[in-house]
């Protein structure tokens, strides 16, 4: 940590505030100076006349120099395993022995990765990293990568999507959250739809994770475990080869990141006309800031397509949850696609 003083006077500064002599003043100063501790241009009989640089050392963390000592001991067996220095800053609470176990891990999964290929991550992190199935996530995952380990091979997701409608829906409508799928289940005149939305991870899925966990398992194009909800509609494959399909999410910048990332996957994935009532309420004025109160901080503008731009326009400064769609009017525009 650097700092840094105004040199002229500050012998007597230090004399007058530390109430000690002048000679062990510039004793003290004689030394730090040898040691690069002062750091000043202009000096006059062991005096600094300029401004003075003070490099204090960094405090050592313990943890990561254990850390690197199980790293230099494996490096003289196993290789060089510098990529994986910036490890020690979350490893607290390990001993040395979890630390040599948590490396062989990591040097197994990168033999093994190819194979495990779209394993769920947590699944693989429980196997390989000390029984923890949160640990791959909390591991830098640029070190990861440099190391040799491709965490986007395992899918962050279990793979349960929660489906309902007939055998032959006219529309098929992807939900971002759960609580607004079930509020769709319960208008009238919505049985004709399919709807499809996400569930699990446990207990511990956060409100905003739904939708990026539906464009996941897209993305992966591994079909899920499917659970009816309601009615009989037909297999995933079918759904997602429907003539119409629609997202309807949150009207803020991750909800429109997760329709960017559903489109990418199939182009013909359009806005449903759900978003209306929300576009509406914008449009007065209304909504919510990006703030913590709401769960919303971090949320910043991603990259989208031109047509997006009005909607983008919109929630610059304040969003709407889907939730805030009444029943009546998912009966009313369920069907439709918006038009912005």
């Amino acid at each position: 940590m650097n700092a840094s003083l105004r040199g002229n006077g500050l012998v007597e500064r230090l004399v007058r505030d530390l109430q000690c002599d002048r000679t062990e003043v510039l004793r003290e100063f004689r030394e730090l100076r040898a040691e690069g501790i002062l750091v000043c241009d202009d000096w006059l009989r062991e005096e600094p006349l300029s401004k003075v640089t003070v490099n204090l050392p960094e405090e050592s963390n313990p943890t990561v120099k254990l850390w690197h000592a199980v790293l230099e001991q494996a490096a003289k067996i196993q290789g060089e395993f510098a990529a994986l220095e910036p490890l020690g800053e979350i490893m607290e609470g390990l001993h040395a022995s979890e630390m040599t176990g948590l490396l062989n891990g990591l040097v197994s999964l990168k033999q093994d990765q190819e194979r495990l290929h779209n394993t769920p991550r947590f699944e693989v992190s429980a196997r390989y990293l000390l029984g923890s199935s949160k640990l791959l996530d909390a591991l830098p995952t640029a070190s990861l990568r440099q190391f040799g380990i491709d965490v986007n091979r395992f899918p962050a997701f279990p793979g349960y999507v929660m489906v309902a409608g007939p055998p032959d829906p006219c529309v098929v409508v992807l939900v971002e959250n759960p609580h607004a799928f079930e509020c769709a289940l319960d208008a009238r005149g919505t049985d004709r739809a399919a709807w499809v939305c996400t569930y699990g991870y446990g207990l511990s899925l956060k409100y905003s994770q739904h939708g990026e966990q539906l464009a996941a398992i897209l993305e992966s194009r591994i079909p899920p475990r499917t659970v009816v909800r309601k009615g009989s509609p037909p297999s995933w494959d079918t759904l997602l080869r429907h003539d119409w399909i629609r997202f309807w999410g949150d009207l803020d910048f991750e909800g429109l990141a997760i329709f960017e990332r559903l489109r990418r996957y199939n182009p013909s994935i359009v806005l449903s006309g759900l978003y209306k009532p929300m576009v509406d309420c914008l449009r007065e004025g209304e909504g919510h800031p990006y703030c913590k109160a709401v769960g919303k901080t971090g949320q910043a503008p991603n990259k989208y397509g031109n047509d997006i731009a009005p909607l983008l326009a919109l929630c610059l400064e304040q969003a709407v949850d889907q939730e805030f769609v009444s029943k009546s009017q998912i009966s009313q525009w369920w069907d439709t696609e918006l038009e912005i």
